[in-house]
């Protein structure tokens, strides 16, 4: 079978790898010039090192010792409302934090030179199997569509799926090349939150998100440490400012010959970091268990989605007395229920299959 991917993210080069171990003609297309453009990092929960152990890439991956590293979920006065290790705020026992970057580039020296296709834009996507790429037009049997929630396959052939929207959460993320000893976990206010995690190579990645249009990093120089020299080392041509996107799966996956996986098909917020594990999921699934699998995982996706804005919300509840609230709520949570809780999102087995 010839299989065209659009996208070269982690939907789109997992997809690549599993095609070509069933056997398959395999050519996939990036607008990007190479697997190395995005920015921030990965958090790695269980089901994310799952998939990097089907598609051969598990043991690049340095777990130890950030999965026992204490880490605190902590109000922005420096209250602490829950302790736990990294592996245990992501209800598994391995974890780690990996650069996006580095784990694209991971994922792409899987593949032949011969199968990708950078700084090559798809222009348009047919239900037939017809992409246009540049002056030409090639013919596949399938269409793996993984070209992002607002890429031209999703809005060329899902017209009537549920709109992409704006979460009105302006993010910010940077990495700092500082290793820490402490202060590791998320810190959730009333309208931010923002959270540090070590990466596996000893620098510390820092992330954020606010509803609040004007509010510039500045403004958490009194947020608890080490959050303040983390700001103060980023640079700004380093901080990656993205705008959060999210759109309800639609009810069918395929049309024709194209199927969404990845982002084209579920971008949600990124409350529990599942982005690029679902992604990864989702290509895998496909893969082994065809469309069929693939639709078996409408309920997952559903729920994930539905978790997403509920934990957004509850992480920033945009209300002072909602804020007050959920820290009285945290305070009498056991903190292994609420790893527990935390941690049913990342809890996926694949198919035989796909082992």
């Amino acid at each position: 079978m010839r299989v065209g991917i659009v996208g070269g993210g982690f939907a789109g080069l997992a997809a690549a790898i599993m095609f070509r171990r069933g056997g398959h003609d395999v050519s996939l297309f990036e607008k990007a010039g190479g697997p190395t453009f995005a920015g921030g990092a990965i958090s790695l929960a269980a089901n994310a090192l799952a998939c990097l152990s089907i598609l051969g890439v598990r043991d690049r991956v340095k777990t130890e010792p950030w999965s026992h590293t204490p880490a605190t979920v902590r109000t922005p006065a420096g209250r602490v409302l829950i302790r736990r290790t990294l592996a245990e705020l992501t209800g598994g026992r391995q974890y780690a934090a990996v650069p996006r970057r580095e784990l694209l580039r991971w994922l792409a020296d899987e593949l032949p030179h011969d199968c990708l296709h950078y700084s090559s834009t798809v222009t348009q996507v047919s239900a037939d199997g017809v992409l246009s790429v540049g002056d030409s037009e090639q013919r596949f049997d399938l269409i793996v569509a993984a070209d992002g929630a607002r890429g031209v396959c999703r809005t060329s052939l899902w017209p009537k799926a549920s709109p992409v929207r704006s979460t009105g959460i302006r993010g910010w993320s940077w990495i700092v090349d500082r290793e820490l000893s402490a202060g590791f976990g998320p810190i959730w206010g009333c309208t931010n939150d923002f959270g540090i995690l070590p990466l596996h190579d000893g620098r510390t990645y820092i992330y954020g998100g606010t509803t609040r249009p004007e509010a510039r990093l500045d403004d958490y120089q009194t947020w608890p440490d080490p959050l303040p020299s983390l700001i103060d080392a980023a640079w700004s041509s380093q901080v990656s400012t993205p705008e959060i996107f999210e759109a309800r799966p639609p009810r069918h996956l395929m049309r024709g010959k194209v199927v969404l996986i990845g982002d084209a098909a579920h971008p949600m917020r990124p409350t529990f970091g599942q982005g690029a594990a679902l992604a990864m999921e989702d290509a895998i699934t496909l893969a082994r268990d065809s469309i069929s699998g693939l639709s078996k995982r409408r309920r997952r996706l559903l729920t994930l989605y539905a978790a997403s804005n509920a934990g957004s919300y509850f992480a920033t509840p945009r209300i002072s007395a909602l804020e007050t609230a959920r820290n009285m709520s945290l305070a009498v949570t056991p903190d292994r229920l609420f790893s527990a809780m935390a941690g049913s999102v990342s809890r996926w087995q694949p198919s035989l299959s796909a082992t």
